[in-house]
């Protein structure tokens, strides 16, 4: 299996659920926020026209792929991993194991939109785990640092992340030294199964950027030819 993908010009991390599992611990006995997002393919879409966010995706101190036309793309065929991202099973374990050992979450969302389905998620599927705070940006009147103090002084372990992209990669790159929680943890804009019209959206959706990857791996790959 291969460790670093390389796609589009990127390297992702490409690892096992056990793996992954094995960085997020360590993460939480270091003195440092460590950066962990979920990387879709409209992620990467999005990339191909923003510098910043390409480094900032290559940057994060853990790539958790969530669409399998990524590692299609990029040359992975691992049964194992492509198992492992259509179920989403890292998001699986890592809850699991959350609400085994007592790990605490902060919600930061863009809006009270977010926030509210983002609880109902955890409510319905992770009914467990701890949440000491939850903010929306939209409710922040002036800079950051009121919701920085706030979710500092309710020391979670980590801050659970639904701000879009490429928002999340912009308030990070200006505020990721101020936290004191271990670990950020984008969930990306498909954490939850989608029912009803909005499976349906999501299926064009998918297709649609598909779509484009494939025009943009055409292209890559005749400049490096």
């Amino acid at each position: 299996m291969i460790k670093k993908l390389e796609i589009l010009g990127m390297e992702l991390d490409n690892h096992t659920v056990r793996e992954a599992m094995a960085h997020m611990e360590g993460f939480l006995s270091t003195t440092v926020m460590n950066t962990v997002e979920a990387v879709s393919m409209e992620m990467l879409v999005k990339a191909q026209a923003d510098d910043f966010l390409k480094e900032c995706i290559e940057g994060l101190d853990l790539a958790i792929i969530s669409d399998k036309e990524i590692l299609k793309a990029a040359g992975e065929t691992s049964s194992q991993r492509m198992r492992e991202t259509v179920e989403h099973a890292f998001l699986k374990e890592f809850m699991k194991r959350a609400s085994r050992n007592g790990w605490t979450f902060y919600l930061l969302g863009d809006t009270g939109g977010q926030i509210e389905a983002l609880q109902g998620f955890l409510h319905e599927d992770y009914n467990k785990i701890k949440i000491v705070g939850a903010y929306a940006l939209a409710d922040c009147t002036g800079d950051y640092d009121a919701v920085i103090n706030e979710i500092n002084i309710a020391e979670p372990d980590v801050i659970l992340s639904v701000i879009a992209t490429p928002g999340q990669e912009c308030f990070l790159k200006e505020n990721k030294e101020k936290f004191n929680a271990k670990i950020w943890y984008g969930l990306g804009a498909d954490y939850a199964a989608k029912k009803g019209v909005s499976e349906v959206a999501g299926f064009a959706k998918r297709l649609f950027h598909k779509g484009m990857m494939h025009g943009m791996l055409l292209r890559y790959n005749k400049k490096d030819e």
